[in-house]
């Protein structure tokens, strides 16, 4: 598509559009993150911001709610593993899923429960990068269905295990043992609504 044909469906001149995002691609990592920050509101959240339970949480829903776009999901794997990606929409899908793992990693932190050779900051790149990885080989279908769930939440925790100490460490194991246990519970995923013609 074009900023022409954009700016024709959105009733203003092209240069307007390139005055507010300055590029096509600043566009679309807007638009990528809009849809993302919207979408997380809808999520049902039953732990504090800052808790494991809560970023748990998180990584289930969107993956689930992943399993259903698996088209849009593919494409945007795609981008983000590419080496010749847009870094406007690169730096958009990495950092917009690395600011709810360190809500979480920074709480362990300020409450001393991360090994102190762990920077935080690198440690929720690390967690995005993983999950991403399992979402990437899910779209290309080397993960089932049933199974891209557990294993983004588990790997994930895994290696946030080798990072935490103490009482959160304990919680990851302990929630970790769960998992293998009783498996991933699956939330009500908000329907779609459909469009009117």
């Amino acid at each position: 598509f074009s900023m022409d044909e954009i700016g024709k469906r959105a009733g203003v001149a092209k240069r307007t559009l390139y005055n507010a995002y300055q590029t096509k691609e600043r566009m679309i990592a807007i638009a990528i993150h809009e849809y993302f920050e919207r979408y997380l509101t809808h999520i049902p959240y039953t732990g504090p911001v800052g808790s494991l339970q809560r970023n748990v949480e998180r990584m289930v829903f969107v993956v689930n709610r992943n399993r259903q776009l698996r088209n849009y999901i593919s494409a945007l794997m795609s981008i983000y593993f590419s080496v010749e990606a847009d870094s406007d929409i690169w730096t958009t899908m990495h950092s917009m899923a690395v600011e709810s793992n360190l809500q979480w990693i920074n709480s362990m932190k300020a409450k001393r429960q991360l090994q102190p050779w762990v920077d935080p900051q690198q440690l929720a790149d690390d967690v995005v990068r993983l999950e991403y990885s399992i979402i990437n080989d899910w779209s290309r279908g080397n993960i089932d269905d049933d199974d891209v769930v557990l294993h983004v939440v588990s790997a994930c925790l895994t290696l946030a295990c080798g990072a935490a100490r103490g009482a959160a460490r304990k919680q990851i194991e302990d929630m970790l043992q769960e998992l293998h246990t009783t498996g991933i519970p699956q939330p009500a995923l908000p329907t779609a609504r459909k469009r009117k013609s």
